[in-house]
């Protein structure tokens, strides 16, 4: 008897061609969509971020009667001191000297980890050392050497609440996204190798005046003479500093603004911001000086300082505010509540945001 021998039939090379075109087709149609429900995921979880930076704002002010310093400095003035000169803070100060200062190049970040449940991290910190200090794992000289147990310094602490998701969620040594400068492009250079950590997506808002010097990074400081003399004088691009009465933010040199100084209404007056990072230039020699942004939530100054002096999202200059999210950004009002602003946002509307009594009303925003 013969037997039958039965051939399996595979798919044809025009079959497999049409189920990979369907597979491509679907990929295409869904890719999309997946990827916009992360970034509105992304953009939820960054607005909650600077919600919790405000409430911890609003309960750091409960409990000092003020809002955090911008910017501790404690010594070293640099620059021309006259009545017609500028004064400002040199930052690369805070790791130039390293002890007894006190909490001397802290920033506003640094005074808000007990309201956000980093009391633990909060007490690891040197008083007897500066921002440098309590960077390099190396100085840890106490008797219980805890920073050489955890294998990092205070201030390389990684904190989630200061990272906004749509870019990172730590420093990356890698990329050269921040290249992690700190203060000055030399900073890094004067700490060990090793671990690098405790980035920041967010900044203050010192008003809408000129902060800091772009060549410097250095932050001014005018004397009260200095601040007199120019109010006097016609408003220019090189005398309209923060400083002045009418664009004052919230954050600056040892500031200490309370809610009652905010004369143009907590709802109208930006605190909190998304950062500038130029997400699209990882490579070094693709940015101008004026885009390699300061990074570290412990440093005051060009790390966690922004002015509204020009517009959000330009990608011009690190000293403005930017955010990863395209067209908006995230901002925390000084009452609390998280708001997005587009990018195209007026000018003259984004500036009186930044300021806390202006007194140039606001309009919805």
């Amino acid at each position: 008897m013969r037997s039958v021998q039965r051939r399996t039939r595979g798919f044809t090379l025009i079959e497999l061609l049409v189920v990979i075109a369907i597979v491509a087709v679907l990929v295409a149609i869904l890719l999309p969509a997946v990827q916009k429900a992360r970034e509105s995921a992304n953009r939820t979880r960054c607005l909650n971020n600077i919600k919790q930076l405000s409430l911890a704002m609003h309960n750091y002010h409960d409990s000092h009667n003020t809002l955090p310093p911008g910017y501790v400095a404690t010594a070293l003035f640099l620059g021309d001191a006259t009545p017609t000169g500028t004064r400002f803070r040199d930052p690369r100060e805070a790791y130039q000297n390293v002890q007894n200062l006190g909490l001397h190049g802290t920033s506003w970040m640094f005074h808000i980890l007990p309201y956000l449940e980093q009391s633990n991290l909060y007490e690891l910190w040197r008083p007897d050392y500066n921002v440098f200090g309590n960077s390099e794992v190396l100085f840890d000289n106490g008797t219980q050497l805890i920073w050489r147990q955890l294998g990092y310094a205070p201030a390389q602490a990684e904190i989630n609440a200061f990272y906004c998701p749509s870019r990172r969620s730590k420093i990356d040594n890698t990329t050269t996204f921040s290249h992690n400068k700190y203060l000055d492009t030399d900073a890094p250079q004067r700490l060990s190798t090793g671990i690098r950590g405790g980035g920041n997506d967010y900044v203050g808002c010192a008003g809408s005046g000129r902060l800091f010097n772009p060549q410097s990074r250095s932050v001014y400081d005018l004397t009260a003479e200095q601040i007199q003399y120019y109010s006097a004088q016609l408003l220019t691009p090189t005398t309209n500093f923060n400083q002045l009465s009418f664009n004052t933010g919230i954050f600056t040199v040892n500031s200490s603004v309370r809610f009652g100084d905010i004369k143009d209404g907590l709802s109208q007056t930006i605190m909190i911001s998304e950062a500038e990072r130029f997400e699209g230039l990882r490579v070094p020699n693709q940015r101008t000086v004026d885009q390699v942004a300061s990074d570290g939530w412990a440093w005051g100054g060009p790390s966690t300082l922004f002015t509204t002096l020009d517009g959000p999202n330009k990608k011009l200059f690190w000293g403005y505010a930017g955010s990863a999210h395209g067209d908006i950004i995230m901002v925390g009002l000084a009452d609390g509540s998280g708001r997005t602003v587009t990018k195209s946002i007026g000018l003259p509307v984004w500036q009186n945001l930044g300021n806390i009594s202006s007194g140039i009303p606001v309009p919805n925003f």
